[in-house]
């Protein structure tokens, strides 16, 4: 496909995804009445979510899509990350927050971010992805990557889902929430994690399918591990959650999976789109 139409797709679908990401940031943090209904616990992760959208979210899909539209490449990868990211964190938006007056926003978004991601990939096309790379070595470095994610954060949910099944009572990252269940662990255990592992299986037999969601859910990856630490950050000046470690783990996790990210994507061929 043109890049100019890539551009242009990417464009249309980057302006109204962050304006409405902004409204939601901006309602969430100085209109104190949005999150009245919630726990000071789950609201305490609302805050932060909210400023990591607004400081981190929004600026990466800005920046990707004016690279897209100059025709790099590796941009695309990144805004595809971020849009993923943006559906993530809006399904828990919508189905995570008691109703609001942001209700129509968070759908609106949520929508947004799913088209705008399912139409780029449909306009690249897998097969295509796979002939920008030089199929070398380098893709067990990624591979094995994305597999130990995957895994590692897959073990961490059934460590805690799966004792408090067999003693039938809430996780404890349900206490204080007062949510019927962890929306975050049913998006990973469900669709995330184990599409973490078929992408990482799939790109050591080089599929084309691996080189172009590799990247992707590396991006992702990286979105929600700075997500995470913030999220640690914030919910420990407000007087809970986890030490400060955890925040300083994951942002390891963040810059180990940035370092493979761009060793990645430097095998990738000449010239740009």
């Amino acid at each position: 496909m043109d890049n100019s139409l890539r551009g242009k797709t990417v464009f249309y679908f980057t302006i109204p995804t962050a304006l409405l990401v902004i409204v939601t940031s901006v309602g969430g943090l100085f209109f104190g009445n949005t999150y009245s209904h919630e726990t000071l616990e789950w609201l305490g992760q609302a805050i932060g979510q909210d400023l990591v959208d607004l400081v981190l979210l929004v600026p990466t899909l800005l920046i990707s899509a004016l690279l897209v539209g100059t025709g790099k490449k590796s941009a695309m990868f990144v805004w595809l990350g971020a849009m993923m990211y943006t559906a993530y964190t809006f399904v828990i938006y919508s189905f995570g927050v008691h109703f609001n007056a942001l209700f129509l926003v968070y759908c609106w978004t949520l929508g947004l971010s799913t088209y705008a991601f399912v139409t780029l990939v449909v306009q690249i096309g897998p097969g295509v992805v796979k002939g920008w790379f030089d199929e070398t070595r380098h893709e067990h470095i990624i591979s094995i990557f994305v597999l130990i994610a995957g895994v590692l954060f897959y073990l961490m949910w059934l460590k805690e889902d799966l004792p408090a099944m067999i003693l039938n009572r809430a996780p404890a990252s349900l206490q204080g929430t007062g949510l019927l269940t962890n929306p975050v662990h049913v998006l990973d255990l469900s669709l995330i994690l184990p599409g973490f592992i078929i992408t990482s299986v799939l790109l050591l037999k080089k599929h084309a399918f691996g080189y172009l969601f590799a990247p992707v859910l590396l991006v992702f990856g990286i979105l929600m591990d700075i997500t995470i630490a913030a999220l640690v950050v914030v919910m420990k000046i407000r007087g809970s959650g986890n030490t400060v470690a955890l925040a300083a783990l994951f942002i390891a996790f963040a810059i180990i999976g940035i370092i493979v990210l761009v060793s990645f994507l430097r095998h990738m061929k000449k010239p740009a789109l």
